[in-house]
């Protein structure tokens, strides 16, 4: 997840965890955050509820490699969903008005 509330002191950190059918974690992402997932298995489940109803318009993509995220995903492998591939850079995100 990153933090995209632009007064925040953390804004623009990302934090990642590993969630897993072993460790039995998971993970509460509040308004403000950009997030995302990869799955590292073949078969995976993938639950999350919204603080407000889903509007598309309202989406934006926050690029998954933007080199200023410093994200460091576990599988180099990456398949994504057609609308991920029209994420933008924070930079952009940033000077577009749209965070």
């Amino acid at each position: 997840m990153v933090d995209l509330r632009k007064n925040s002191k953390t804004f623009g950190q990302s934090f990642s965890i590993i969630l897993s059918d072993k460790n039995c974690k998971s993970i509460y992402i509040p308004p403000g955050f950009a997030h995302g997932f990869q799955a590292l298995d073949k078969e995976n489940i993938v639950s999350y509820c919204c603080t407000e109803y889903r509007y598309v318009g309202n989406e934006r993509g926050l690029l998954y490699n933007d080199p200023s995220l410093k994200i460091k995903w576990p599988n180099k492998k990456v398949i994504m969903m057609e609308k991920d591939k029209f994420a933008k850079k924070l930079s952009e995100l940033i000077k577009d008005k749209l965070i």
